[in-house]
């Protein structure tokens, strides 16, 4: 019996000697244009997500582990941390805030201490460098291209650094001379809270200026496999003394990852009412097509269809509809997502100078990935929204009066 159900349900939709209803060709092509959207905003969303996830790895390192003190003997716990599985590669570091003066500019820039021959094993420093040597380090400090602007810098010229430990120094009558160095080039993360106003210089330097002995430091940063990342961390913090504590870098992030997701879930809801307003038009074509069909659905009563038939007979058209209209939105998003960087170029350089989005978002192309748990969502939540749509003018259906449709001419 069921049989016949969905094959009169398809014939509605495709009747013979045709390719397709024009309600049939409008529902599946409005379905199909809600998803495509969905998808491409969606897939690009997660595409911007996983690039600054990996920039916050690499910025980070995977694990970080910082002190509420001064760490000393930094050698010897930089040596016992590493004995522990999973632990690759571990550099210390030092941060801070100073004042810097070039001329008649200052500024007050983030300052970051880092070991020249380790750090590279953790974090692809080298990579950040865009004018000088990073073997220059020891002798000179590198700037972020805003912070050289402020200051009105150049590589070579000499800046002075001021230590807070001045402000001391001036309570007890003393002064504390600035230490002069020399700009060595510049760097640069694509990361616009480190490349607002950061100063990057090795151990030693910041050790000097913020009064530290040798051998302490502020923290590490750790290379783990994110696989072992939680596990790491639990093992570190149940041997580490409690005024030591390391985090795993998407804890360290944990506020601005909670809207980026925030973001993508209001973004999914929002574009959601595209599907909706698609689905509803299916709803009122259906219900046009059952007052054209009244007789027709009289007659399949009279020759045995039950109410439940009738109500399944447009439920099998909204299914079908969506389902065809899911399936084209996946293939035309797919399309679409692979020829996004020549579409945007275009649009680029009808409305924007052509290099002005990638230059704002640091990226060369634009990012995508494919989540499959997006696409389900997706297909689940128009399928759900297309069959409710459909209730109404189906339950409509399946109670009407046998006489009222058997008068009808």
């Amino acid at each position: 019996m069921r049989s016949w159900v969905f094959a009169l349900a398809f014939r509605y939709l495709f009747p013979k000697e045709r390719k397709g209803t024009f309600f049939t060709w409008i529902s599946i092509l409005g379905i199909a244009a809600g998803v495509t959207l969905l998808c491409v905003v969606l897939s690009i969303m997660s595409g911007f997500d996983r690039t600054i996830e990996n920039r916050l790895v690499q910025i980070n390192g995977p694990v970080k582990i910082l002190s509420s003190q001064l760490i000393g003997n930094y050698k010897e716990w930089s040596s016992e941390i590493q004995q522990i599985p999973h632990i690759k590669a571990i550099t210390p570091f030092i941060q801070g805030v100073a004042l810097v003066q070039c001329g008649n500019r200052i500024a007050f820039p983030k300052c970051l201490g880092i070991d020249p021959e380790t750090v590279n094993r953790v974090l692809p420093l080298k990579s950040f460098i865009q004018k000088g040597r990073f073997e220059s380090l020891n002798e000179g400090i590198f700037l972020t291209p805003s912070l050289m602007q402020e200051l009105g810098a150049q590589i070579g010229d000499s800046i002075n650094f001021y230590s807070p430990l001045a402000l001391e120094a001036i309570k007890q009558d003393e002064m504390l001379l600035p230490q002069e160095w020399e700009v060595a080039g510049t760097f640069k993360t694509d990361w616009a809270e480190i490349d607002r106003d950061t100063l990057l210089c090795s151990l030693e330097h910041l050790q000097e200026i913020y009064g530290l002995k040798e051998d302490q430091v502020h923290g590490f940063s750790l290379d783990v496999d994110e696989a072992y990342i939680p596990e790491v961390c639990k093992h570190l913090n149940h041997r580490l003394p409690t005024t030591m504590h390391a985090y795993a870098w998407n804890t360290l992030n944990k506020d601005f990852l909670y809207i980026l997701r925030l973001e993508k879930m209001m973004c999914f809801f929002v574009l959601l009412f595209v599907v909706g307003v698609a689905a509803f038009s299916i709803s009122s074509g259906l219900m046009s097509s059952i007052v054209r069909k009244q007789r027709e659905i009289a007659l399949l009563r009279t020759w045995g269809a039950t109410r439940n038939h009738i109500l399944r007979l447009f439920c099998y058209q909204a299914c079908f509809l969506s389902t065809c209209g899911i399936g084209l939105g996946f293939a035309i998003s797919y399309s679409v997502l692979a020829f996004r960087n020549q579409i945007v170029q275009l649009l680029t350089g009808w409305f924007l100078p052509q290099n002005a989005l990638w230059d704002f978002y640091a990226v060369e192309q634009l990012p995508v990935a494919y989540c499959k748990e997006d696409f389900i969502s997706i297909a689940v939540f128009a399928f759900i929204i297309t069959l409710i749509a459909a209730l109404l003018p189906a339950f409509r259906a399946s109670l009407m009066p046998i006489t009222k449709g058997l008068r009808r001419e």
